[in-house]
């Protein structure tokens, strides 16, 4: 009788060995074949559950997106509700020993994002719930311009990425944090009574 698979654990372990594989390989190396060397068996370990590249990398965000958003629930349940953009922004920044990983295979996603239909679709959901996050938090934090101001918010964490990836010497999470915050801080707000008004 065969063994029954927990698929939702097979989908964890994949997730795993394709960050493990972009870590040591870069994220250009992630593909089945690796993946499942990683996992030290055949390609069907990964195929059975994911058919392809795309899926193996959506897979591992996906499993970065419930710690990461679990992570953002706890920050703005701790923030005042004046605090909770800038809360946003340092969660956005935070580096655990996944994050440069993860912000490689989301950059990953954006270089093959014209190829890939799975990728561009996860990619516009992503983006577009990142930017509705910034621009409700710029609201109720009484910037004179939240939309300018949340564009400018997500161009700079993206850009961070890039950057990041680039140069890590010079662009570590301080740096990155004093260009963010000093920018942002530098955006108008408007008074306290024109936000009751």
């Amino acid at each position: 009788m065969p063994r029954e698979v927990d698929a939702d654990q097979r989908l964890a372990d994949i997730a795993a060995a394709t960050i493990r594989v972009a870590r040591s390989a870069g994220s250009h190396a992630v593909t089945i074949r690796s993946v499942a060397r990683e996992l030290g068996g055949s390609t069907t370990l990964v195929t059975n559950y994911l058919p392809s590249r795309a899926g193996l990398i959506l897979n591992a965000l996906d499993h970065g997106r419930d710690r990461w958003q679990a992570a953002l629930d706890e920050t703005l349940a701790a923030a005042a509700p004046g605090d909770r953009f800038t809360a946003v922004i340092e969660w956005s920044l935070t580096t655990g020993p996944d994050e440069p990983v993860l912000r490689a295979l989301i950059l990953e996603i954006v270089a093959n994002a014209d190829r890939e239909p799975d990728l561009r679709t996860a990619l516009q959901r992503e983006t577009g719930e990142f930017q509705r996050l910034l621009l409700e938090e710029a609201r109720s934090a009484g910037f004179a311009d939240p939309e300018h101001v949340a564009g400018l918010a997500y161009l700079l964490v993206r850009g961070s990425y890039v950057a990041s990836s680039e140069d890590p010497a010079r662009w570590d999470e301080p740096q990155l944090r004093h260009v963010i915050h000093a920018t942002l801080s530098a955006q108008p707000r408007t008074s306290v009574h024109q936000r009751t008004t």
